[in-house]
């Protein structure tokens, strides 16, 4: 009957509102822009994709 009291005490806790902080707890503020671009970096091309294989495949006709 006891581990029941204190089971149904934990379950109740852990489901109540209070929070640890107090009130109101403050979010920090997100800082970044997309898309991340760097003022100094060159301007690059992206590389094309090229074949892995360099002989013909010959398929069954």
């Amino acid at each position: 009957m006891i581990f029941s009291v204190v089971a149904l005490a934990v379950v109740g806790l852990g489901n109540s509102n209070i929070s640890a902080g107090g009130g109101d707890t403050p979010r920090p503020l997100t800082t970044v822009q997309y898309p991340i671009r760097f003022e100094d970096a060159p301007a690059v091309r992206a590389p094309q994709p090229r074949p892995t294989i360099s002989y013909p495949i010959r398929w069954e006709r």
